[in-house]
């Protein structure tokens, strides 16, 4: 820890370092007449890669000249050079003020999709340094995932369609990862409810996103100890169904083997005390509960074994994110993905 402190204090130092070596103050920048000019002298610097002169020209015509018909385009360009010096949050206050005043524009539906791009670039990445990105925030994932959403909702056939659901797809798996995590952090720890709740999340709101096979064996494991048998062999039945050669499906086969249809072992019962001169005589068989469960498979992302605590989850959706469904009501296939 202490070692990671004195890189970081070192990386803060060079990046200080390199702002005090650069240009003091900029010089000013000479305005034209006329709006055409200076927007014309705007996109120049823009395509050069001086954002910063840019805005200057775009501000220029879009406060003087704001009955001119460049002056929204003038407005957009500014968030353009936002988005392209990675000021996301700039750029999607400057995309969201654009829709709201010109509505009509014929470039909403870019602006739209720029406002979903820019929370999609703030999520965060997987760095050596830090834990997988998974198991941090998804507040930003989650405003990604709804303005890619509204966008393609309100605009299916504009340009950037395909690039809007590749993102999309993006952040689902993303926040499938982080359901999983929890799934497999209860299961561990036994917290079955939880559990069960994680593994419903991955079936319906993130369905045929590569999770679904493990979801549906750890819930069968968790309606197992629930005391939920019937449920669990429907589960795991739909599972060897699904995926025959699947990862969990032999296992998924030898609970199978552990469940008779009405979900209760027969086993004999214990022979009553005999009576005084009389012969014993065999008790009638009684059911039993279903044996203890093996260890499920050991699952990346888990964290180790602890003592036993009480059985909840304890990683609440996050801002943004829909409370998983009850684990008794019927799955529903996720529409936003």
């Amino acid at each position: 820890m202490k070692r990671l402190s004195m890189w970081l204090a070192a990386a803060m130092l060079a990046s200080l370092a390199g702002c005090a070596s650069g240009p003091a103050t900029r010089p000013k920048v000479s305005y034209k007449v006329s709006a055409q000019e200076n927007f014309a002298k705007g996109m120049k610097a823009f395509q050069d890669g001086d954002y910063l002169e840019a805005i200057e020209f775009f501000t220029f015509v879009k406060t003087k000249f704001s009955f001119d018909s460049r002056a929204a385009e003038a407005e957009l360009m500014i968030a353009n050079c936002e988005f392209a010096r990675e000021r996301y949050l700039e750029a999607a206050e400057a995309y969201t003020n654009f829709i709201k005043m010109h509505p009509r524009h014929p470039r909403v539906p870019f602006a739209t999709f720029r406002v979903g791009m820019c929370f999609y670039h703030r999520i965060p990445s997987d760095w050596w340094l830090f834990p997988p990105a998974y198991e941090l925030d998804t507040e930003e994932t989650e405003r990604a995932v709804r303005e890619l959403q509204r966008h393609l909702a309100l605009y299916p056939n504009d340009e950037s369609v395909s690039k809007a659901k590749q993102a999309l797809r993006e952040c689902m798996v993303r926040l499938a990862q982080r359901t999983r995590f929890v799934m497999n952090f209860n299961q561990k720890r036994n917290r079955h409810r939880g559990a069960l709740w994680r593994a419903e999340e991955l079936l319906q709101r993130f369905a045929d996103l590569g999770f679904d096979e493990e979801a549906m064996f750890v819930k069968g494991r968790s309606l197992l100890e629930l005391g939920e048998a019937a449920r669990a062999r429907e589960t795991f039945l739909a599972l060897v169904e699904r995926y025959p050669d699947g990862a969990f499906a032999s296992q998924a086969r030898r609970w199978l083997e552990k469940i008779p249809s009405a979900g209760t072992v027969q086993t004999p019962a214990a022979p009553p005390a005999a009576a005084r001169g009389s012969s014993q005589t065999p008790a009638a068989t009684e059911a039993q509960p279903i044996p203890a469960p093996e260890p499920a498979p050991e699952s990346t992302g888990g964290a180790p074994d602890e003592a036993k605590p009480a059985s909840s989850d304890p990683f609440p959706p996050a801002a943004g994110e829909p409370a998983p469904a009850s684990p008794d009501a019927a799955p529903s296939p996720e529409t936003g993905s």
